[in-house]
């Protein structure tokens, strides 16, 4: 297992230099947002309110379109009039763009592939502030978390939806939030990690308090727990930044985070 792990992360450091050579060629300098249409030399990108098309009218050489990281989930990906999830689609999830490649065995040259989201299209060219809930808690979801290092990255597909890719404990994640109501909060963790792979140490801070917390193996790493890891007081209203790092690395990889969440003490 360990030695299919290691292969893996080795493909996607592979996949991720190609890819950057790639993206500045497939990319550019364009806008990425709703209502844009990006002129490529394969045909066109259309971004919709929830959707981006790939109007493709001659297909790269590379069989691979890359597009922008996007701050949303991913609600599925498919050929025009071929709305079934086809083995001709590979998407691969890279740190600062996403990746569709079409299957060397598949006969589809030209067309419209389009990525479907789950909520309105977000470019991630800016970090996104999480405000708090009228019950004043406040959610932090994976795809809004800012992910700092070599391999760690937010994947968005539906079994997914997480922040993954721990491998290097260097790497570490954050999120912006705002709170109007102080006080105590509960910090509540939504993780998941693979069988054996349990035991890293972690750490979660904010407002200069750090909790730490041991991950728990639940047996998949999209296999999700929510797990109760502290308190901590938040004493002045506004912007604040929430920052979660690995202390240690017990085995291939830390975890993987869907969420966060403070949840305000009632007392």
């Amino acid at each position: 297992m360990w030695n299919t792990f290691r292969c893996g992360i080795l493909l996607t450091f592979i996949a991720a230099v190609t890819s950057a050579l790639v993206a500045a060629d497939d990319v550019g300098d364009q806008p990425f947002t709703i209502g844009s249409e990006i002129v490529r030399p394969w045909g066109k990108i259309k971004v919709g309110q929830d959707a981006v098309e790939f109007h493709v009218e001659s297909l790269p050489e590379s069989r691979t379109l890359t597009f922008p990281r996007l701050n949303n989930e991913m609600k599925r990906l498919y050929i025009k009039d071929r709305p079934s999830p086809s083995d001709e689609l590979r998407f691969t999830p890279l740190i600062e763009t996403w990746q569709i490649a079409i299957d060397q065995k598949s006969e589809f040259s030209s067309g419209v592939i389009i990525f479907e989201t789950k909520q309105p299209i977000r470019w991630s060219d800016e970090p996104v502030v999480v405000s708090a809930s009228e019950d004043h808690s406040v959610v932090l979801p994976a795809r809004h978390a800012e992910t700092h290092g070599e391999l760690l990255r937010y994947e968005p597909q539906p079994h997914k939806n997480t922040v993954g890719y721990w491998a290097n404990a260097k790497d570490w994640m954050e999120w912006r939030f705002t709170v109007e109501t102080v006080g105590e909060f509960e910090i509540e963790v939504l993780q998941g990690c693979g069988k054996g792979h349990g035991g890293s140490e972690v750490s979660v801070s904010v407002a200069e308090q750090t909790l730490k917390f041991v991950v728990e193996d639940t047996g998949h790493f999209q296999n999700f727990v929510p797990r109760r890891i502290g308190a901590v007081t938040i004493d002045s209203a506004g912007q604040q930044t929430l920052q979660v790092r690995a202390i240690s690395k017990a085995k291939g990889a830390v975890c993987d985070i869907r969420q966060i969440r403070l949840l305000p003490v009632v007392k």
